[in-house]
């Protein structure tokens, strides 16, 4: 399984390039810089979401219905 940490970071950093090019101010390409910055720091701390759990990907597809237990 791939790290979703970087699955979601190179997305958010392939979205931010998309701004980038339909925003071409100073101040807006300081911002999406200093955001992108951010993004590919090292993290350190409790980081260990190396995979999905089957509960994610049957989320990802599934809305979860709870139903009241009849007693």
């Amino acid at each position: 399984m791939a790290n979703l940490s970087k699955i979601k970071r190179d997305r958010m950093i392939a979205f931010l390039e998309q701004l980038k090019e339909q925003h071409s101010d100073d101040e807006s390409i300081r911002a999406f810089n200093e955001i992108e910055n951010q993004l590919r720091d090292k993290k350190y701390g409790l980081v260990w979401e190396e995979h999905s759990e089957a509960v994610d990907e049957m989320l990802e597809e599934n809305i979860p219905v709870f139903c009241a237990d009849p007693e």
